[in-house]
């Protein structure tokens, strides 16, 4: 039988375990400080981010009201996992949306997209060869023209292609091959991962998973989903029942 370690190691491991809790707490709220116009003022770069992402949930919440219209999660491996995390919950929640591979995106899953749509692409580097093929491809059906605070109708909406939204570590939009092919950017900055040994996504998996989370809530919050709605969409299992 496997030998039980003792107390006083386990005591370690489950130190070790707190730390690593605490960290992910702390890059969440670190991020809520950039996005906060009450937390940090007169930081150019707190500024750009919650510029950035006023931009992302325009265009999001646009595509939200949009009759027949969805939300696409596009990414690569820990990325791609991610994505169908946030694709189930926005649904379950009243949102259509859906998460596909880039890789299997570009041979064929494309179309599953339609112009409508707003494709929301996973990328913690910005710069996941994949992931910037598929924002190239979508881009490239189309020019659209954007300034800070407008998007042309030739993107999403009634347009001629969905709109471009990248979540990513890279903090400026301009900073990545990927941001330079998006529309609107979602700041998901990590000081460090968990590991000092491997770079293993941890740290910014789970930011990017509460971002997605706080997202899906305020769609639901501006759509007045409420319980009977969510018992709607969850008639197996427990959830909505009490």
């Amino acid at each position: 039988m496997p030998r039980c370690e003792h107390a006083d190691e386990l005591d370690l491991s489950i130190s070790s375990i707190a730390t690593s809790l605490r960290a992910i707490s702390d890059a969440i709220r670190q991020c809520a400080d950039r996005i906060d116009t009450t937390a940090t003022k007169g930081n150019d770069n707190n500024g750009e981010s919650r510029m950035q992402l006023q931009r992302a949930l325009r265009l999001i919440c646009k595509t939200a009201d949009t009759p027949g219209a969805k939300v696409v999660f596009a990414g690569v491996g820990k990325s791609y996992l991610v994505g169908r995390k946030l694709a189930a919950t926005m649904t379950s929640v009243g949102t259509p949306a859906l998460c596909i591979h880039a890789t299997e995106a570009v041979h064929g899953d494309l179309g599953i997209v339609n112009p409508a749509d707003c494709v929301v692409l996973l990328s913690y580097s910005g710069a996941t060869s994949e992931v910037v093929r598929l924002a190239s491809v979508l881009r490239a059906t189309t020019t659209t023209t954007t300034t800070t605070t407008t998007i042309s109708s030739s993107g999403g909406g009634g347009g001629r292609r969905p709109y471009l939204v990248g979540m990513s570590g890279a903090p400026m939009m301009m900073d990545s091959p990927l941001g330079t092919l998006c529309d609107a950017w979602i700041d998901c900055k990590v000081d460090a991962e968990l590991s000092t040994v491997v770079c293993a996504p941890t740290t910014s998996s789970s930011l990017t998973l509460a971002m997605g989370d706080a997202i899906s809530m305020l769609l639901m919050a501006r759509r007045n989903f409420g319980p009977s709605d969510f018992l709607r969409n969850h008639p197996g299992g427990q959830l909505g029942h009490d």
